[in-house]
């Protein structure tokens, strides 16, 4: 989802998935993370590299999940690798939108944790790497905020989530259906060819 709004200049720097996960129930958001887990297993958080981009967005996805699941100590084991792996990259640096979205949310689950101290240093970080993000000069026009888009649901992202929670099999369901009914199709053709051979 991420990714699509970035290719689509949507600005990101104001998302806030709690936004998109609020209204959820504890067993519906207990399956969103069992996804989100599964996702990732092939790949384990400390071997994912700065290349890795689906693996990071993957592994972004499960710490707002653990988050807002109320899981911050494994929120901040994800986040404190990614952040080290976007700050350090070229592409990326501290002062990208991306690595500044991953910080707050590592600040946000050090604050859940009662780790005052260090989410207040990261706040510290945070606000450096956005003063200088606005020294460099991004005179660009402002693209549309994510939470507007997503608030109003106007990319689609929840339903598609609601349909994978609630229904992750509706693909397969589909495609099923389609085959059945392209032989229920071929069988009444076959049947209507015979009558008119044998008639």
């Amino acid at each position: 989802h991420y990714k699509d709004c970035c290719d689509h200049n949507v600005d990101v720097s104001s998302f806030d998935i709690s936004k998109t996960l609020t209204g959820l129930d504890r067993e519906v958001l207990s399956d969103l993370v069992t996804v989100g887990e599964r996702l990732v297993t092939r790949t384990p958080i400390y071997q994912v590299q700065h290349y890795h981009e689906n693996q990071i967005r993957d592994y972004f996805a499960l710490a707002n999940l653990y988050i807002h699941y109320g899981l911050p100590e494994k929120a901040e084991y994800i986040l404190r690798r990614i952040v080290t792996l976007r700050s350090g990259y070229k592409d990326f640096g501290p002062c990208h939108t991306e690595t500044l979205m991953q910080m707050e949310l590592l600040r946000k689950s050090l604050k859940y944790q009662h780790k005052y101290k260090s989410a207040s240093a990261i706040s510290s970080q945070i606000k450096k790497a956005k003063k200088m993000q606005k020294q460099r000069g991004f005179d660009e026009p402002e693209p549309p905020k994510l939470s507007v888009l997503c608030a109003t649901d106007q990319c689609g992202a929840f339903e598609h989530v609601c349909d994978m929670v609630l229904d992750p099999n509706k693909k397969e369901r589909q495609e099923e259906k389609r085959k059945m009914d392209a032989v229920e199709e071929s069988r009444a053709l076959w049947l209507e060819e015979r009558r008119s051979f044998f008639n």
